[in-house]
């Protein structure tokens, strides 16, 4: 071969190892985990401090406090899956079928439970109203963990009454006389 043909060969092996790299690399970099609660909790918490997760579990009753801090609404709630329990703060919306025992997927990142305290203050501050009792009044964001979630995102699942439902299915075998 000649010389400009295998500086060709060898400029394009280098390009597509570097992009590929880079690719591979910046991937890493954004990955999320997807845990269960309880899976969460096992695999020692404190390994997964400010990294991105999804935690999945089922909101404990009565454990939702919610209000208006600064103009933004906040919560706190409970995830727990099968005995164990972690904590979630959220800002902002949330799902239409957010409520007690139901599925929850939170996005977020494992924080010190201490530097929550102050929001977990601020919402237990005012007196509850019928719609939102505070029932789980006061919090204390660290008896649970060391490690609490910040939420940037809720997505609540589809309530399992759907499932046995009736059928919507089309028939598909119709023949036109």
């Amino acid at each position: 071969m000649q010389r400009s043909t295998l500086s060709k060969i060898g400029l394009t092996a280098v390009v597509v190892l570097a992009g590929g790299g880079f690719l591979i690399k910046s991937s890493l970099g954004h990955a999320q985990h997807y845990m269960m609660v309880h899976e969460l909790v096992a695999s020692g918490i404190d390994q997964w401090k400010d990294k991105e997760l999804k935690v999945h579990g089922v909101v404990e009753g009565k454990s939702i406090v919610e209000d208006t801090v600064d103009q933004e609404t906040r919560r706190t709630f409970v995830l727990e899956k099968e005995g164990k329990k972690i904590r979630v703060f959220s800002a902002g919306p949330k799902p239409d079928t957010f409520k007690d025992q139901s599925e929850v997927v939170a996005t977020g990142r494992l924080v010190p439970a201490s530097s929550m305290q102050k929001i977990a203050d601020q919402l237990c501050a005012k007196p509850g109203t019928a719609e939102h009792p505070k029932d789980a009044c006061p919090i204390k964001a660290d008896a649970e963990q060391a490690l609490v979630v910040d939420a940037t995102e809720l997505m609540a699942k589809c309530p399992s009454k759907y499932k046995d439902g009736p059928s919507v299915k089309i028939d598909t075998n119709f023949k036109a006389q």
